[in-house]
């Protein structure tokens, strides 16, 4: 019953044995107004909070059980344990991977954890580990496991094709870059020549290129001039990485350059460096070209720190600087190798001994003007056949015709090593067919080069310094080899030195070498030029020319090559002394 009829009394129905109390309150009410009637006592209002708030305890029991209830859901943990489940966000529900991918190719009913969602997440955890020795579980995973085998077979099967035909590839690629690297080497055009180097070599029996050039598309065969190109920048990557490696491992390092202009008339800087390799051996490698904007010490400096810098170079190593002469170069006060030196104090420079002959032989025959004019009639005579390929080939028919050999007239330079010994060889080799092709060209084209040229070469002081010239020039030569060698010996330079000057003392004798050979040759050359040679003239160009020349080369020589005295107290460090330096001292403790 309801408190308020409880209290009120508010009942659609009277009892039979109330009716007079019944009455009496009625007639009470109407006395009464409503509002005071219904006002409860406190008793009452006691009764009524303690009815409202079991209430209101018993609706919020409810709700918490309805939250609780709604509020479970998927744990990603769960996963960690059981690595067949998976989570439908769709569905929002669990489903087993492995029996939904197996259980119906398995003819398999499905039901739950297969074809509909598991939800259940109160008993998850029970319900997980009864499905996983479930017998559709099990004969699932045995044939995913059976699909993954033959899977996994398969992919070894094609894996290891693909190995096979990449080490196909790479082996034919090798071959390509060989080739390649075979025309670079020895200066073959490699972009007009690669293609036909390819075919001889797949003919004689390069199995691994020939199927690997039919196996190939044809935009993919690496045998175009692009290709070809890339072939040889990449061999000098990594030619360059291979020697940069070696020289940052070395201690110390010693540089070398010297600018050139090319064809296209663009200074150029080599750069070349020198260093002791890991087996205690000197080794000489060229590196880089580097263009230059210009010619003077602070630029060719700066290229030499950028060059540096750039390939990780640690120029605090520099020991040493080999460059020529060139005030450019060489100078005390503003030369590279001054300005090198303040950042590495204790490095040494060292004038290319090379160039120091070069220059004593000009200086020599500058300061001789007999020798002066012979070395400009051979450059003059080079200019009139070697700009010229029809008087080159008559010089050739000449030569054949005398059964002499056919050698071409060599640039005489005064910067180029050796270039005059090779020049004054070949005209005293061909000295009668160059007089008679000159002849010949002069009569049949009348060109006054031919002549003056021919009359240069028939005097006889000019044909006596050829002869001079060729017994001098090799003696130079030979101790010019000698620096050139690459594992020279410090302790036989004196040495060398002193020979070539005592040789060139004999030269200044009556009876000299060339002497007796010139005289030879006298008649020989007498049929071809209208020269009469004498003892007398002969011994008057020894006092007049042979000798000055000779002093002043002498003297040249000797001034540049002062410090042998220095240079030969590096013998110390020559190993095969110290080995037998120590050997002896060996013995001589067993003895004691």
């Amino acid at each position: 019953m309801d408190i308020r009829s409880f209290f009120c009394g508010a009942s659609s129905s009277k009892s039979p044995g109330h009716s007079s109390s019944s009455d009496t309150e009625d007639k009470i009410d109407s006395n009464q107004s409503d509002t005071e009637f219904l006002e409860p006592s406190p008793a009452k209002k006691r009764l009524i909070v303690h009815e409202k708030h079991a209430k209101e305890r018993l609706t919020t029991h409810e709700k918490s059980k309805k939250i609780t209830a709604s509020s479970r859901k998927y744990n990603k943990k769960w996963g960690e344990s059981f690595n067949w489940l998976m989570f439908d966000k769709n569905f929002q529900g669990a489903f087993c991977k492995v029996c939904r991918k197996r259980g119906i190719s398995l003819q398999r009913t499905g039901g739950t954890w297969i074809s509909k969602p598991f939800t259940n997440w109160k008993k998850a955890i029970e319900k997980m580990k009864i499905h996983a020795k479930s017998d559709i579980h099990l004969l699932s995973c045995e044939a995913e496991m059976a699909a993954a085998t033959a899977l996994q077979e398969v992919i070894q099967q094609l894996q290891q094709i693909n190995d096979e035909e990449k080490l196909k590839n790479r082996m034919a690629i090798k071959a390509l870059i060989r080739c390649t690297h075979f025309l670079a080497r020895r200066h073959i055009p490699h972009t007009t020549n690669f293609d036909e180097l390819i075919d001889l070599i797949v003919s004689c029996g390069a199995e691994d290129l020939k199927g690997f050039l039919e196996r190939a598309r044809l935009n993919a065969t690496y045998t175009s001039k692009v290709a070809v190109v890339e072939f040889v920048e990449a061999v000098g990557l990594w030619a360059e990485e291979c020697l940069l490696k070696r020289l940052r491992q070395a201690s110390h390092f010693s540089i070398m350059a010297d600018e050139c202009t090319d064809v296209t008339t663009t200074e150029e800087l080599s750069i070349f460096f020198r260093w002791v390799n890991m087996d205690g051996q000197p080794v000489e490698h060229f590196l880089d070209i580097v263009p230059l904007k210009a010619t003077d010490a602070k630029t060719i400096y700066s290229a030499l720190v950028e060059f540096m810098k750039d390939k990780n170079i640690q120029i605090s190593k520099l020991v040493g600087m080999g460059f020529d002469g060139a005030a450019t170069f060489s100078g005390k006060h503003n030369g590279v190798q001054s300005l090198l030196k303040k950042i590495s104090p204790h490095a040494l420079f060292v004038h290319c001994h090379c160039h120091l002959l070069q220059l004593a032989c000009v200086q020599a025959a500058n300061a001789t003007s007999g020798i002066k004019h012979v070395y400009i009639t051979l450059t003059t005579l080079w200019k009139f056949f070697h700009y010229s390929p029809k008087r080159a080939e008559s010089l050739k028919a000449v030569q054949q015709v005398l059964d002499l050999p056919e050698l071409k007239v060599v640039k005489p330079s005064d910067t180029r090593w050796l270039s005059h010994e090779r020049c004054v060889k070949a005209v005293k080799a061909s000295y009668s067919a160059i007089v008679t092709a000159l002849n010949n060209i002069y009569e049949q084209t009348h060109a006054p080069e031919a002549l003056g040229i021919s009359k240069a070469l028939c005097r006889p002081s000019t044909l006596v310094a050829i002869y001079l010239l060729d017994y001098v020039l090799p003696q130079v030569a030979k101790l010019s080899r000698a620096l050139q060698t690459e594992r020279i010996d410090l302790t036989a330079i004196t040495p060398l030195v002193d020979a070539t000057l005592n040789t060139l003392d004999d030269a200044m004798l009556p009876a000299a070498n060339w002497v007796l050979e010139l005289m030879d040759a006298k008649n020989e050359i007498e049929e071809v030029t209208d020269i009469t040679l004498t003892t007398e003239s002969i011994a008057t160009f020894q006092g007049q020319v042979a000798e000055p020349f000779i002093r002043m080369l002498k003297a040249n020589i000797s001034s540049r090559f002062i410090s042998q005295d220095i240079v030969s107290s590096f013998g110390i460090f020559d190993r095969r002394k110290c080995q037998l330096l120590t050997l002896l001292t060996s013995i001589h403790m067993v003895r004691t």
